[in-house]
């Protein structure tokens, strides 16, 4: 269970008293709720969600880029990634495989730089099913964030444990959904699991300044790429490139096959973000553009490598219950020690950009 595993029950990134701003009329929702009765609605003029393989892999970011947008708020995922630092960020579990650990709200997370850079607070919640007062709780939270027409991010609300977005609720306990397995992506659809976690946008607040939130993603990102000591089970940056290489010497079975290609997908996505963040970025910074484009340039060339050796990272119906040859490993073994090589001259450039 990805996020009860992972995370505490807490509420987080709200802001002191009286820090909250009262939103711009831009920031008003521009979604239309609907009725269907006394104990049902759902929100109306949502975006599609675009899937998965489209370059917009991360689910957390892709559903609050759909959210902000209905919000007034438009910010691209590309910015998203960025200004969190989760375009920066590889992080693994050190005790295990987990294809959990690419989630930005698991482990060494991003969502306070996030949130704090959107200009929104917000309240994580991971809740048990069988927790009576809690569950209760969470769905009148829910119900007063769809009345209020702000949508709610949830994981694992269709199955299995990608974020997706709930846009209404029903009178028998259940909810209407977008996400991006089942048909759901562009169709409300009944959930059909019970979140692992969920994040409510609970006020927007002002954004800081623009040029801060840019260098604040980068410092983040950089400080993950250099952390040693774990944060929980996981580990990030150039300590999980090492601990990655080190558990695909001697897998005990075939069950890591899917954690090792998502986390490896997920690679790509993020460094192909970073890429197109830090060259559309880097016009801003006039005295360090070049540091910002050399950054943008080595993990252009990770991306093409990752991309190109992709065939070495079967999934795991490509797989099947089988371990992959050892060949094959070494072979990844190989690209994952030369994007680290990468990984350590974009993040110099990245210390020089700032």
């Amino acid at each position: 269970m990805l996020l009860f595993t992972a995370m505490t029950c807490a509420s987080c990134g709200m802001p002191a008293p009286g820090a909250m701003s009262a939103p711009a009329q831009s920031d008003l929702p521009r979604l239309r709720l609907e009725r269907e009765g006394a104990n049902s609605a759902k929100l109306v003029g949502l975006s599609p969600l675009v899937g998965f393989a489209r370059g917009k892999d991360c689910s957390l970011m892709h559903c609050l880029e759909v959210a902000l947008e209905g919000l007034g708020r438009s910010i691209p995922y590309d910015d998203l990634m960025g200004m969190s630092g989760h375009a920066f960020r590889l992080q693994v579990r050190a005790d295990g495989w987990d294809a959990g650990a690419a989630d930005p709200a698991v482990g060494d997370g991003c969502l306070d730089t996030l949130f704090s850079a959107i200009g929104w607070s917000y309240d994580f919640r991971a809740v048990l099913r069988e927790d009576l007062t809690a569950s209760d709780a969470l769905l009148q939270a829910v119900r007063d964030s769809i009345d209020r027409r702000v949508p709610v991010l949830a994981a694992n609300i269709m199955p299995p444990e990608d974020w997706g977005l709930i846009v209404g609720y029903r009178p028998d306990r259940t909810w209407l959904c977008r996400a991006y397995n089942d048909g759901a992506e562009s169709v409300d659809r009944v959930a059909k699991g019970w979140p692992t976690g969920v994040i409510l946008l609970t006020g927007a607040r002002a954004r800081p300044a623009s040029l801060q939130v840019h260098v604040d993603g980068v410092r983040r990102g950089i400080e993950l790429f250099e952390r040693v000591r774990p944060a929980g089970a996981y580990v990030t940056g150039r300590k999980a490139f090492e601990t990655w290489m080190g558990q695909l010497r001697a897998p005990r079975d075939a069950s890591y096959v899917h954690a090792n290609f998502w986390l490896y997908v997920n690679l790509i996505d993020a460094r192909a973000a970073a890429v197109r963040y830090l060259r559309d970025q880097a016009r801003s910074f006039s005295s360090k553009e070049m540091h910002w484009l050399m950054a943008a340039d080595w993990y252009d060339q990770e991306v093409r490598l990752l991309i190109q050796n992709l065939r070495y990272v079967p999934s795991a119906k490509e797989s099947g219950d089988s371990v992959p040859p050892y060949q094959m490993r070494q072979q990844q073994i190989g690209v994952l020690g030369q994007a680290l090589k990468l990984e350590e001259k974009a993040v110099d450039s990245l210390k020089r950009a700032i």
